[in-house]
């Protein structure tokens, strides 16, 4: 907190006339950055919100890396985490999921989405080890992942998920 103050050009007393600890100083953080997620109209499709709305997610989370690890660090939820929950349950809900269904494909998606962006945003890999890419599988694969850009790698494994979760609901 003296280091923020420092940065901030004030006090650290003055900062907990605003803020209560550091928690809630990291609270604030991530809830600013997921507060930028603009949830889905409550009408259309469900679907296409879905798809909406983790998109922004990620593209929230893009822009602020470091807020990645925030979450996967942190053991207590934000207000705008729960906002987010809520509104991904509720459109799961409406694709016609149980709500055990819906819970169990948000945490999927949500599992996806932060193992996606941690390989993302994360330190860029080093060469592979020697022999690696004189190995015709792992060539290819790497080949295959070069096709497509980043993004759409992302919306082909989210369609994955929300193909499967879906069918299952029905």
């Amino acid at each position: 907190m003296r280091r923020v103050a420092q940065d901030l050009d004030v006090k650290a007393a003055s900062l907990y006339t605003h803020i209560a600890d550091k928690d809630d100083l990291l609270d604030a953080v991530l809830d600013l950055v997921l507060d930028s997620i603009e949830l889905p109209p409550r009408r259309g499709r469900p679907r296409a919100a879905l798809v909406r709305s983790f998109r922004a997610y990620r593209k929230a989370l893009v822009a602020h890396p470091r807020v990645v690890r925030l979450m996967t660090q942190r053991s207590r939820l934000s207000m705008s985490q729960v906002r987010l929950v809520e509104r991904s349950v509720e459109l799961l809900t409406e694709a016609g999921l149980s709500m055990r269904e819906a819970v169990d494909a948000h945490v999927a998606l949500v599992a996806f989405t932060l193992g996606f962006l941690m390989q993302e945003v994360g330190r860029p890999p080093g060469p592979p080890p020697p022999g690696a890419l004189e190995r015709p599988l792992f060539r290819a694969t790497l080949e295959s992942l070069a096709e497509r850009p980043v993004d759409e790698r992302f919306d082909v494994g989210l369609a994955r998920i929300l193909d499967g979760v879906l069918a299952a609901g029905r």
